[in-house]
């Protein structure tokens, strides 16, 4: 009796102590949202400081990438492990895939040290610790924003040539984009508060974000180690174990992949030709189980990151 008793206390004594922390966050983002957007301001400008074109880098670099990437790999992995309307949209199996994984780049990359390039702004003024890794994360989003300009031109290139790619689906982007920022707010606080303690962090990162690369299917597709044998069947899994790969085929599948198989479906029934069943699966929207995975791994990552965050910041200031 006494041990269920003392165990109810205990859930009601956690649930308190939440509702507090939960309380005690809104008010710390209500009064330090002021600063979060002058620091998203900031960073925006500090990168395109005394370019030519500015903030159309932000467009123009995602071009760049892909016309390099399709040049070196299109005759290599453009026909291998997808369908005839996968070859097609080959640019934007890249451009997708590399804004993607650029907005988790540039976020923690610009976070990774964050707390101790401010050192000066948090020693003079009384400021909470995580605006740094949020205002980073949010400029990423900006600058995803910014990129998508790119990708739609590119889409629009694609449709000219004879391919729907253009649907009501793309509207599912803000659905899956929330999710992907949560996870790149929770990287961003691990990598900042880990770089505060160990400096070398920073070179190990840069390493592990090439390796993260080759490990997401940006240039490649993960159908294409089918039939490989043992092998392959291990690389596949090492794929799905990446938490991008889910973000990188999400986005594919809303923004111009599922609704060009299905016009292209729709032909082919026209014409009374067989529909392979990789060119149905490929026409299938994400469902809520997709969906979910996608807010299951932010929120896992985001709750790693402010736990390591909140429990190390007392710290911070012996170390920056």
């Amino acid at each position: 009796m006494n041990s269920n008793m003392d165990k109810a206390t205990l859930k009601a004594e956690r649930k308190a102590e939440f509702k507090e922390w939960l309380d005690f966050q809104k008010k710390e983002l209500v009064k330090n949202v002021n600063i979060v957007k002058q620091l998203v301001l900031r960073s925006i400008k500090v990168q395109y400081r005394n370019s030519v074109i500015g903030v159309f880098w932000t467009i123009l670099n995602p071009l760049l990438n892909m016309l390099v990437m399709y040049l070196v790999f299109s005759s290599m992995f453009a026909g291998r492990g997808t369908t005839p309307v996968e070859q097609a949209t080959y640019p934007l199996h890249l451009l997708c895939g590399n804004i993607v994984f650029g907005m988790m780049r540039n976020a923690t990359v610009q976070s990774l040290p964050s707390i101790v390039q401010n050192r000066g702004l948090l020693t003079k003024n009384k400021m909470s610790y995580n605006v740094f890794p949020l205002s980073y994360s949010l400029s990423a989003v900006v600058n995803f924003g910014f990129s998508f300009i790119a990708l739609l031109g590119v889409m629009l290139v694609v449709w000219i040539q004879g391919q729907a790619v253009f649907s009501l689906n793309i509207f599912l982007v803000f659905i899956g984009l929330p999710a992907l920022f949560l996870f790149c707010y929770g990287l961003s606080l691990l990598l900042s508060a880990m770089y505060t303690f160990f400096r070398d962090i920073n070179h190990f990162y840069n390493v592990f974000l090439t390796l993260w690369m080759y490990l997401t299917p940006i240039f490649y597709t993960i159908n294409m180690f089918d039939g490989g044998g043992a092998a392959g069947a291990m690389m596949k899994t090492v794929i799905r174990l990446n938490p991008m790969y889910y973000y990188v085929e999400y986005f594919r599948d809303v923004v111009y992949r599922c609704s060009a198989h299905a016009a292209a479906i729709e032909s082919m029934e026209a014409a009374n030709e067989v529909v392979s069943a990789s060119m149905i699966e490929a026409a299938s929207l994400p469902g809520f189980g997709e969906t979910a995975t996608l807010y299951l791994i932010g929120l896992a990552t985001l709750l790693i990151g402010a736990t390591i965050f909140m429990g190390t910041k007392r710290k911070f200031i012996y170390n920056i």
